[in-house]
């Protein structure tokens, strides 16, 4: 990565593989950070019912070496935030505030998923899929439709691009992909054991890999030739709740709005898409 991923996003993207103890830590820290820039080890600890080791564990984790560094970076991305209020409340009888909240987490997890990207790896993604004979969009549940809107995007510009609604018709299709083919797959956890075996199958033909996720150390992301990582804070409002498609679809955009200005012939396929979709409204 072009730079060091910011505590925010190391606690909510390893938080599905932290122990409860340490997902007690991760609430308490999301809910009162500025709290803990103040506290010492034993004192977070007391507050989260844990043990101070817990606490070390955490730290790590996240990519800290102990609780000292880790204040000292919560405490200057805190200084690096915005003016606006937000907390974790989402409440009826409290509509605006809670839209407010909303929107500033939502304004955050893109934020930092562009933060994310690394612009030569970015750069060379684009090259690989201008030159791509053709592109499979891969994914598991409820990440499919950001599969099927990439597939979409893509065949609008000209490319070759295809997407598939259940796993057997993914596996079968990258069995033929080959060298010059590109392969897409897009995984909250990173660790789809189904979409694994695609991503492996198309590594064995030749083609490119590249995973979509956010968890940066899981075996999808170690697995494909690139990363493209999304920054989440669903588990800001519902710990069971760890990855949407706004972050994962801005990345799609992105890549889109890259090739439309790259690709030649890219206003004209566009183009003759969109005059065909009006023909058929009122």
């Amino acid at each position: 990565m072009s730079r060091e991923i910011s505590i925010n996003n190391q606690i909510f993207s390893t938080y599905e593989s932290l122990y409860d103890a340490e997902k007690k830590v991760a609430d308490y820290i999301i809910a009162h950070p500025m709290d803990v820039v103040e506290m010492s080890i034993a004192e977070l600890a007391s507050h989260c019912e844990a043990s101070q080791a817990t606490v070390m564990r955490f730290c790590k984790k996240v990519g800290c070496t102990g609780f000292y560094q880790f204040k000292i970076k919560l405490a200057g991305e805190m200084r690096q935030q915005g003016e606006q209020e937000a907390s974790n409340e989402i409440n009826m009888e409290h509509m605006e505030q809670s839209l407010q909240n909303i929107m500033v987490n939502k304004t955050e997890e893109i934020k930092a998923t562009f933060q994310n990207i690394n612009s030569a790896e970015f750069k060379e993604i684009i090259e690989i899929i201008l030159s791509a004979g053709v592109i499979e969009f891969a994914a598991m549940g409820n990440t499919i439709p950001i599969a099927l809107d990439g597939a979409y995007k893509f065949n609008q510009l000209g490319l070759q691009a295809v997407s598939f609604t259940v796993w057997e018709s993914q596996e079968a299709f990258a069995r033929t992909l080959k060298k010059g083919d590109v392969l897409f797959a897009i995984s909250a956890s990173g660790a789809s054991k189904k979409l694994l075996d695609i991503v492996n199958i198309a590594k064995e033909n030749g083609a490119v890999t590249i995973a979509i996720t956010n968890q940066y150390t899981s075996p999808l992301a170690e697995a494909s030739d690139y990363l493209l990582l999304t920054a989440t804070r669903e588990n800001v409002f519902h710990s069971q709740i760890s990855f949407t498609r706004m972050a994962a679809m801005a990345l799609i955009d992105s890549l889109f709005l890259f090739l439309f200005s790259t690709k030649r012939d890219s206003y004209e396929k566009v183009a003759a898409h969109e005059q065909s979709v009006a023909e058929e409204k009122i």
